[in-house]
């Protein structure tokens, strides 16, 4: 999604291991295309001295799992993404390479809890190692058999010498009260709502709401609001197709704070989204065209201000009031039509995709106008056995 293009080949083994309640999985991924990506932890393209086979290796998921009726218990690492199907949650998404985290599930037909703790990358301050912390939970409620609501909120603890704290820990609290009304060493803590209803046959709709902080202009910090939600609605389309329609929008300050140890990222890279200031309107059909194949068309409009993720906070009460709450800057606009191909042939499994953009003020320049291709595909030629291990 990023970084500069390039063909190359790459394997991946799989290894999973069910023994009564207990499942020990591992997938291995050697992808050289890693080097590339800006967003990636590892050694990048940059040092040509090392290897490359050396270097692009990592593990989508490895893991292991007690699964009972109503407990499923987890070790490892795994890509998560809280929020509506195709597009990155604001709690949790995969816009961040997985890392080794701690968690639980409780199951019931009703009420779904859910609960992750993680160390994020430490970071650097004038010498000393500032230690990262990242908790998240999640309480879900089928409130009718068409109406689900969730609660969720996740935070990230920062500070020199600084302990995961238990009270911090605890999935049967509000994070936000242990924050505000606990010791001195306070967290960021962004919090939210989930909601999907079933509206008829033909409408589903998806909402997802997070907030980090509601502010008033006239407030002593003087700074916008912190938010970011997505709106979304699908469902069956004549006799065999599917649409789905979305609208998402993250303010210019959301997911970062005044201590910059505590915003929502780890090594740079969005826990969530990955990108703030910003909103995004996306259409799409599906249509398949064997029971194997399908073909997704799809019409987007991107708007991107100068907000960035990882950008110092600003230091001033001045300079909050100047920061407005979508759109610092000069607003890069992105139109794409594009058109996506997935299917199976036996072994094979082939994703593609291609769009047009067309950016105006490419860049953040007033004026500037790009024309763009951009494509992708992954062919993947999938072999496995499986047997009973004595």
């Amino acid at each position: 999604p990023a970084g500069k293009g390039d063909t190359r080949a790459y394997f991946s083994g799989r290894v999973d291991v069910v023994a009564g309640n207990l499942a020990l999985v591992s997938r291995v991924l050697q992808e050289p295309r890693i080097r590339q990506d800006p967003d990636w932890p590892g050694v990048p393209d940059s040092l040509g001295s090392v290897s490359i086979f050396c270097c692009s290796w990592r593990f989508p998921e490895a893991y292991l799992s007690a699964q009972f009726e109503h407990v499923h218990l987890f070790y490892g690492q795994m890509e998560r993404n809280w929020g509506p199907v195709g597009v990155p949650g604001i709690p949790l998404s995969t816009a961040v390479y997985s890392r080794p985290e701690l968690g639980f599930e409780l199951r019931f037909r009703t009420i779904q809890l859910q609960s992750t703790a993680s160390q994020l990358q430490d970071a650097d301050s004038s010498g000393a190692v500032i230690h990262r912390y990242f908790f998240t939970h999640r309480l879900g409620v089928r409130v009718t058999d068409r109406l689900s609501l969730a609660l969720w909120e996740t935070t990230v603890l920062a500070g020199r010498d600084r302990s995961f704290d238990a009270r911090y820990r605890n999935p049967l609290t509000l994070l936000v009260l242990a924050n505000e009304y606990g010791l001195a060493d306070r967290g960021n803590t962004l919090g939210g709502l989930d909601v999907s209803w079933e509206a008829d046959r033909r409408i589903t709709l998806q909402g997802q709401f997070g907030l980090d902080d509601y502010a008033k202009r006239s407030s002593l910090e003087g700074h916008p609001s912190r938010y970011a939600f997505t709106i979304e609605a699908f469902g069956p389309l004549a006799k065999s197709m599917s649409y789905r329609a979305l609208y998402t929008q993250a303010s210019s300050l959301a997911f970062r704070t005044f201590n910059p140890f505590e915003n929502f990222t780890d090594n740079g890279v969005g826990l969530g989204r990955n990108f703030a200031d910003d909103d995004q309107t996306t259409v799409e059909v599906a249509i398949p065209v064997t029971p194997r194949w399908l073909v997704t068309p799809e019409l987007t409009l991107l708007r991107q201000g100068e907000g960035s993720i990882d950008d110092p906070y600003p230091a001033t009460r001045e300079a909050r009031l100047a920061t407005p709450a979508l759109f610092i800057g000069t607003v890069q606009r992105t139109w794409r039509a594009a058109v996506r191909v997935s299917g199976v042939e036996g072994p094979l499994r082939v994703q593609a995709q291609a769009g047009w953009h067309h950016i105006t003020n490419a860049g953040h320049l007033s004026g500037n106008t790009d024309d763009q291709f951009v494509g992708e595909i992954m062919l993947t030629l999938g072999l496995g056995f499986r047997g009973v291990l004595q």
